[in-house]
């Protein structure tokens, strides 16, 4: 890295960041900045791009010490740059390494994450995490021209902030840290591993759902338990049962089935990837218990359904189809506010 600019952020995108950390930020965010003599033009790149986030918004307090020091000692750190996030509220994310190319975006929704005290992970989630019960380590392994680094990175990092003190988060430059990258067998990106076994790498951003379990039987000592209702959850959520007051779970199997026997039913096409399906996924539970009697909500992952999915010509998600009585009456493509979601759809009652 060289010819550094002498700006790194242009003033359309400062302004852009501006306005929304005025909108989203809603606290101050700490960094402790970690640089020694090492890869300078890696640490020149890294403190200029947190000055200037820092006079974007003053909410984003830059305090630097010495990779050699004691403070990087306790935290042990070794690499320079090292950066840390919300240290001093007990979040442990690091970055390993220059937070360069795409990995900025990804380390700014952090800090706004961090700002807000929140995860952004689900319900379900967030009730699995809570089975957590032992510190562990989340690596992810990137590079800056990677696009799909970003999304593993800040995945761990939500974890970490929802399970504030037992799970730290590095995201380690593979470039950067090529001792570490051949330690851990590191030959493409995103790379996870749990702790330092090497048995838990994995390739790509992971489902939301599957990486958890993954760290759950890393992390939890009740995971066998949690497994056990899981499974007993699933096998409810399947049956069609009368006036169910959750959505039901339905498959290429069940499909026909259930909007035969639901006289109105609005089925929920999503994957475990789509964001905007996690946005829209509590709405649809609470609307579940709420016109329970009235409208069944069902819950259909296109990427395990592709005969559904295909027959409907599901091209986005989320996307909520609609049925009465055995007939497709409507859909509705996107997440949208409960309000706004409710009215579309009793407008096809």
């Amino acid at each position: 890295m060289s010819n550094i600019p002498e700006r790194l952020i242009d003033d359309e995108s400062r302004k852009a960041l501006k306005e929304r950390f005025e909108k989203e930020m809603k606290g101050e965010v700490v960094v402790d900045l970690f640089t020694g003599t090492d890869n300078p033009d890696y640490v020149e790149f890294t403190e200029k791009l947190l000055n200037e986030l820092s006079e974007i918004d003053s909410r984003i307090i830059v305090k630097k010490y010495d990779i050699n020091g004691e403070k990087a000692q306790k935290r042990g750190l070794e690499t320079s740059p090292t950066l840390t996030i919300g240290w001093d509220k007990g979040y442990k994310i690091e970055y390993w390494g220059a937070p360069a190319g795409y990995e900025t975006g990804g380390m700014i929704e952090t800090m706004l994450f961090v700002s807000n005290d929140t995860s952004g992970l689900s319900k379900s989630t967030l009730e699995s995490l809570d089975y957590l019960d032992k510190e562990i380590k989340l690596y992810s392994f990137v590079t800056p021209t990677c696009p799909y680094c970003p999304q593993s990175v800040v995945q761990n990092n939500k974890i970490a902030i929802a399970k504030k003190g037992l799970v730290r988060s590095i995201c380690i430059e593979a470039n950067e840290n090529m001792e570490l990258s051949q330690k851990f067998n590191v030959s493409s990106v995103p790379q996870q591993n749990i702790n330092d076994d090497l048995e838990s790498t994995t390739v790509g951003v992971q489902p939301e759902s599957t990486y958890i379990d993954q760290i759950l039987s890393y992390g939890s000592t009740r995971y066998e338990e949690l497994k056990k209702i899981r499974e007993e959850k699933e096998m409810k959520a399947a049956q069609l049962v009368d006036n169910p007051d959750y959505p039901v779970k339905l498959t290429d199997a069940t499909f026909n089935a259930a909007i035969k026997k639901y006289p109105f039913i609005v089925v929920d096409c999503w994957a475990e990837w789509c964001t905007p399906c996690k946005m829209i996924a509590p709405i649809v539970d609470d609307l579940a218990k709420e016109k329970q009697g009235q409208i069944v909500f069902g819950k259909l992952d296109t990427d395990h359904n592709p005969a559904t999915s295909n027959q409907f010509g599901i091209r986005s998600i989320p996307t909520l189809l609609v049925f009465k009585n055995g007939e497709k009456v409507g859909q509705i493509i996107g997440a949208k506010p409960k309000a706004a979601l409710l009215k579309e759809i009793e407008a096809f009652m």
